[in-house]
């Protein structure tokens, strides 16, 4: 007998009660591309539909947007599968390199630090050598003299540097006290000098004090956020983040420009630093100081590996294309970058540190100023117009 006719008779032996129930599941199964959730003993969760994930956005794309005038472009989930690792890290650093170009040109802004009060730091900053909550080989010393000051603002001219920022291992300053009228000689000095400009980062300053700066010849306010908002906790306890943001935006109003950046590699995930990057853009500060983490004997993050130089020119080149305004300047840590170095300007970098950091030295400052000529960029000089200062938009302040 042919094989279907068999078929069709071992159908018609059938109760018809069997026959209805067999021809229900086979509607059943053909009604749908999915079987019946818990059908069979099957758990339901088995046959829930694939999550699928939303294909990115394309760097090159990013730039366009950016370009067209949409210097919010880039959204916290896409930057933040960019700093997982997502997507070609030539095309981000492609389109990082186009957005540095439209803005900044061939220029670059160097700038220098001083260490107007070394060590005895009350807070507890997990990264730093100068705080007293670790023992490290920084003595505390006492603040320097303004002549002193003056002497390192010509030195940060000579070799480039457009502004020196005084920089103090402190809490912070209060209108009134010692440490702040040590500070107002410091920038009067830097003021008549005329060498460089004045800057500083000193920690947290009431308004009044803030005002004095100012009046003083202050014109940028150092004060970063270290890392994103929910891993911050993880490095400091001595105070909150929300101190730190409050001093920021009372630079802010007072007008002065804000110099606000992190560390790189203290432990924290892709989604802490698209969340610093958000952050950021939220206070529409001025320049962005990118450090990558070395770490010290005797601290708290004294164990940590650096990070490697290709995650380095990733971080770099996702926040230039989250933060397009903003002067992005390599300061701490570029060195391992090792022979990718020069790379750091491909990736969107618009200014370096040159001379030696806080607690622990730079590479040769004639290494980075025949690195610049040999890329064909260079310098902004004092008092040349910033182009990080034209704005598409109003800051945000609430």
């Amino acid at each position: 007998m042919h094989r279907l006719a068999l078929r069709r008779s071992l159908h018609s032996c059938e109760p018809r009660e069997l026959a209805s129930t067999r021809r229900d599941h086979v509607c059943a199964a053909t009604s749908s591309d999915t079987p019946n959730p818990g059908a069979f003993g099957i758990p339901a969760a088995m046959f829930d539909p694939p999550v699928t994930t939303p294909e990115l956005l394309h760097p090159r794309e990013v730039a366009d947007r950016v370009i067209a005038g949409d210097d919010g472009a880039l959204d916290q989930k896409t930057l933040t599968r960019y700093l997982a690792g997502e997507g070609d890290l030539g095309d981000l650093m492609a389109a990082a390199d186009r957005l540095r170009r439209s803005r900044f040109g061939n220029k670059v802004h160097l700038c220098s630090i001083v260490n107007a009060k070394r060590g005895g730091c009350p807070e507890d900053c997990g990264f730093c050598s100068q705080s007293k909550h670790f023992s490290t080989e920084v003595e505390p010393e006492k603040f320097l003299p303004a002549h002193e000051i003056e002497a390192a603002s010509h030195k940060a001219a000579s070799q480039g540097a457009t502004a020196l920022g005084l920089v103090t291992a402190t809490r912070g300053m209060k209108d009134g006290s010692k440490p702040l009228e040590h500070i107002l000689e410091g920038v009067r000095a830097v003021r008549a000098a005329g060498h460089t400009e004045a800057h500083a980062s000193l920690g947290f300053v009431d308004r009044e004090g803030l005002v004095k700066l100012k009046e003083a010849g202050l014109t940028e306010l150092n004060h970063n956020l270290e890392t994103g908002r929910s891993f911050f906790p993880k490095i400091v306890t001595t105070h909150t983040y929300d101190e730190r943001i409050e001093t920021i935006k009372t630079a802010k109003e007072l007008g002065l420009r804000t110099c606000v950046g992190g560390i790189f590699g203290m432990g924290e995930k892709p989604e802490h630093r698209a969340e610093l990057a958000m952050q950021l853009r939220e206070l529409d500060v001025d320049e962005v100081p990118l450090n990558f983490l070395v770490s010290i004997d005797g601290t708290k993050l004294e164990k940590i590996e650096p990070l490697g130089p290709q995650e380095i020119l990733r971080v770099i080149a996702s926040f230039r294309l989250a933060l397009p305004r903003q002067n992005i300047f390599i300061a701490a840590g570029r060195t391992h970058l090792g022979q990718l170095l020069p790379m750091m300007f491909g990736a969107g970098a618009s200014g370096m540190m040159v001379g030696d950091f806080l607690t622990t030295p730079n590479r040769s400052v004639q290494d980075d100023l025949d690195m610049l000529t040999q890329l064909g960029l260079e310098g902004l000089h004092c008092g040349e117009q910033r182009p990080e200062m034209k704005r598409t938009r109003l800051p945000v302040l609430g």
